[in-house]
């Protein structure tokens, strides 16, 4: 966790940063209002360490609250126009160390060499007309609303950014078009994840972040910040994918730069969902030291955001879980929820996705399987039935296209019962997703099958139904 702090170092406030200038409007605009950053920050819904950073040159101001500030301060406009100009080249020391060690020289998985010639897992029927779509903004414009290429002019845009032609020179300069196509791309693949889990899908993931990892090497400008945000979250889709194959190395690899590109831009949320993703890794490792070091990780990005707070209690839960404790399992279970009640304008803004009924799946989620966990540990049925309610308010709010998850949530659910001490229940619950666990495994539902499997054989393994399960989950797909 040490080199995770370092990444954390801001800037030699004494030197010129990217965004000095927008900072140094925003400083006497504020101060012409008589305001002071805290009063700012209160009126516009955000912390007053996002204004003292926005003043110091220290973040890239999001379009979004540009808007809120230009409003506020009456500006005329003038903080938006500061914003749209292109800022100096001048790069931070740990900054210009982070683009050379993270982008020359560490090697990155995949091959990078195997240059595509199409856009797979990519339709007409399912490429977005415009942005932001499926809960991506553009990197670029926000909320604004910006139209993306056609998927004939997306082929060509891509091949021209991923260096198809190994032959031609990248550019320096970012058309928007560009950025528009790989944020739309981005999308089609989240939601190809979402549904099912393939090795052709995380061949494409990976080839796009080998050219735009070419491509961050000469690009300059505010464009290669957007670029970088859109780097840190294919790192995180390539990583969640090797993650549901089993290859726990190059996960690791790919959240591991996908969180050094996320410090880099200061991007709260993808810093969040890159740390949720490492404590998950190490739970599949059996390291609760390391799950729960990641869990306080990530509440450490920024506590006083109530959707962070949560999250760090559902992942702090899942890691006291490894450890048996059930006395801090159930206590950051209920934290975690009451959270979930206070979810304000300002969370909502950041992570719209923890909201309404998958808000309500994820807490619930993660409730259920801490609470599984503790209840096989300590073979606590009333845990157990616990464990079985929360599942099922899951399941009861999961879409119908989540199929992978729904496959998981239902294992789940039966090992539940297993450890409530009902074999039947387990059985009725588990066989019709039986096939489909087997057929189609990730490393997550495969560990869930395991644990069933072996509740089962241990308690019940001489009744009859019992070992015709047990027969058929390992004789395998036919």
């Amino acid at each position: 966790m040490a080199a995770f702090n370092g990444w954390k170092r801001e800037p030699d406030a004494s030197a010129p940063t990217l965004w000095a200038e927008f900072g140094r409007r925003l400083r006497g605009w504020r101060r012409r209002a008589g305001l002071t950053q805290a009063q700012v920050a209160r009126q516009v819904g955000y912390d007053h360490t996002v204004i003292s950073k926005l003043e110091s040159g220290r973040r890239e101001p999001p379009s979004r609250l540009v808007r809120r500030l230009d409003e506020l301060l009456q500006t005329g406009g003038e903080l938006l126009a500061a914003c749209t100009e292109t800022p100096g080249q001048y790069l931070p020391p740990e900054v210009a160390a982070s683009r050379s060690d993270g982008i020359r020289l560490t090697p990155l998985p995949g091959d990078g060499q195997n240059h595509r010639t199409d856009l797979p897992i990519v339709s007409i029927t399912n490429w977005p007309r415009s942005l932001p779509s499926h809960g991506l903004d553009c990197p670029l414009h926000g909320t604004l609303g910006c139209s993306v290429p056609a998927v004939g002019d997306a082929l060509l845009t891509y091949q021209a950014m991923s260096g198809a032609d190994p032959t031609a020179q990248l550019s320096p300069h970012a058309d928007p078009d560009t950025i528009h196509v790989l944020t739309a791309l981005l999308a089609v693949y989240n939601r190809a994840g979402v549904e099912q889990v393939s090795v052709g899908l995380t061949a494409a993931v990976e080839h796009a972040l080998h050219g735009m990892t070419r491509w961050l090497e000469v690009l300059t400008g505010r464009p290669r910040r957007a670029v970088l945000r859109l780097a840190a979250s294919y790192a995180e889709l390539a990583g969640e994918l090797r993650l549901q194959q089993g290859q726990n190395g190059l996960a690791m690899a790919w959240f591991t730069m996908g969180l050094r590109w996320a410090v880099e831009t200061d991007d709260i949320g993808m810093r969040v969902a890159l740390l949720c993703d490492m404590s998950t890794l190490a739970r599949l490792e059996h390291d609760a030291a390391s799950t729960l070091g990641y869990a306080r990780a990530l509440r450490s990005v920024d506590a006083d955001r109530t959707w962070v707070a949560m999250l760090a209690d559902i992942y702090e839960a899942r890691g006291h879980a490894l450890t048996g404790d059930a006395a801090q399992v159930r206590h950051h279970i209920d934290s975690a929820r009451k959270l979930s009640e206070h979810l304000g304008p300002r969370d909502d803004a950041e992570a719209p996705w923890l909201f309404g009924s998958a808000g309500q799946v994820y807490v619930e989620t993660g409730a259920s399987a801490a609470l599984r966990d503790i209840a096989a540990r300590t073979a606590d049925r009333a845990t157990a039935r616990l464990a079985v309610a929360a599942v099922e308010r899951s399941l009861d709010r999961l879409p119908e296209f989540m199929h992978p998850a729904r496959v998981l949530f239902t294992l789940r659910l039966a090992d539940g019962y297993a450890c409530a001490g009902e074999p039947q229940a387990a059985l009725t619950v588990a066989e019709p997703v039986l096939t489909a666990a087997v057929t189609q495994p990730t490393a997550i539902i495969s560990q869930e099958l395991r644990g069933l499997q072996s509740r089962l054989a241990a308690g019940w393994g001489d009744q009859p139904d019992v070992r015709a399960f047990l027969r058929n989950l390992n004789a395998g797909p036919a």
